[in-house]
């Protein structure tokens, strides 16, 4: 229960970031904007995660010896990438897509790329697909919440929430790895 608290906050960093720069770049800063900017993200994060999931649960039975390595490379790689990315301070897309809704979904979608793989790697590690409507949800709140404050923290804070959300995948995925190689856990 802890570890998919933990992975919902890291992966809805990066929709927090991106409506956080979204935020900024709002001419007009309206709670059912931020709703509906939050209900993309999160929709478009546990839709990701869910068609992930079910793409690891059918190999799951036959991968089920190695399941654990492939948590561990995935959510590092993840992990990793979102560390590289916090720490480059380029302008990202999510800076430089239009105020739209086809920009929103565009940038969404970029976001919940991870969402897939880590629905491979809880599929994989046995987790129910209810997974994704935690993730889902995180990601909605997180965007909300990033969307209405971007004007007051301003677009350097995203880069240190995706540091933390890279740091937090890779010890989940070492945590996994840990739980199954090294005390044997199914």
């Amino acid at each position: 229960m802890i570890a998919l608290f933990l992975l919902s906050l890291a992966l809805s960093t990066d929709a927090f970031a991106a409506s956080l720069a979204r935020g900024v770049r709002a001419r007009e800063r309206h709670l059912p904007t931020a709703l509906g900017s939050g209900l993309i993200f999160g929709t478009t994060e546990g839709v990701m995660c869910l068609l992930g999931w079910m793409g690891g649960s059918l190999f799951a039975g036959s991968i089920a010896r190695f399941d654990h390595w492939i948590a561990l490379v995935l959510l590092g790689i993840i992990g990793a990438r979102m560390i590289r990315e916090g720490l480059q301070h380029d302008t990202d897309d999510a800076q430089t897509a239009r105020m739209t809704l086809i920009g929103t979904l565009v940038t969404a979608i970029g976001t919940s790329v991870d969402s897939a793989t880590v629905g491979v790697a809880l599929a994989l590690a046995g987790t129910s697909a209810y997974a994704a409507i935690a993730i889902g949800s995180a990601s909605f709140l997180a965007s909300t919440v990033g969307f209405m404050i971007g004007p007051m923290l301003g677009a350097r804070f995203g880069h240190r929430a995706e540091i933390a959300g890279g740091t937090v995948l890779i010890l989940i995925g070492a945590f996994i790895f840990y739980e199954h190689a090294v005390l044997g856990a199914a």
